[in-house]
């Protein structure tokens, strides 16, 4: 895992691994019970049934929604592994800015140390000054970049959450089903940081909970 010395911070936080086995419990195939034997008749029979229908509308919902949530976190962990990529290349590029501001930090103290006795050491100070702010400005131009890519992919985690709200069924049989219910470590990962306790159950609840 990138420990970032050279930014100073994780602008691309998660665990793509998370992201992938909640996928993959949430592509589990669901069975849909099928009708009861036909012998069966009378009022218990046509009560059965009629329960029976609404169980298999709700699984068939919980079904479609685990295949869409499927959908959206394959899609963020995609996003996630690319953005991740970027911050390790910022990160090289700061790492190795920072090491070589720190050598032209030296030679500003040793040619500044010199700059008074002849002209030509005041132009070798000079150049030492315009090498250190140029490194300078690179380093804050990495910085920058850095900080607007933490802002866009945090941005994205939470809309991805939305998603899964938006995806997540509203039925009793979701609440009792652990591909619903058991996902608040896997999701909460996704982003780094203390995470917050759901105030729901579900997929959006613990993904949101995993912000911070």
């Amino acid at each position: 895992m990138t420990d970032y010395r050279g930014l100073g911070f994780d602008p691309a936080p998660g665990h793509a691994g998370a992201v992938a086995a909640a996928s993959e419990r949430f592509s589990t195939p669901l069975t849909v019970p099928g009708t009861p034997p036909e012998p069966w008749t009378g009022a218990a029979a046509d009560g059965f049934r009629t329960r029976l229908e609404a169980v298999v509308s709700e699984l068939t919902a919980v079904r479609r929604a685990m295949r869409a949530a499927a959908e959206v976190l394959d899609g963020w962990a995609t996003t996630l592994l690319g953005n991740q990529r970027r911050a390790e290349e910022l990160d090289r590029r700061a790492l190795g800015l920072r090491r070589a501001l720190a050598e032209a930090s030296d030679e500003l103290d040793r040619t500044g140390a010199m700059a008074s006795f002849t002209a030509a050491d005041g132009e070798a100070h000079d150049r030492a000054v315009a090498r250190h702010d140029e490194l300078r400005r690179q380093l804050d131009d990495v910085l920058e970049e850095a900080r607007l890519l933490e802002r866009d992919h945090r941005a994205e985690a939470r809309r991805v959450a939305d998603r899964l709200r938006a995806e997540e069924p509203s039925t009793v049989i979701a609440d009792t089903l652990t591909s619903f219910s058991s996902l608040t470590a896997e999701l909460a990962s996704v982003l780094l940081g203390p995470p917050r306790p759901a105030s729901t159950r579900g997929a959006a609840a613990a993904f949101r909970a995993g912000l911070g």
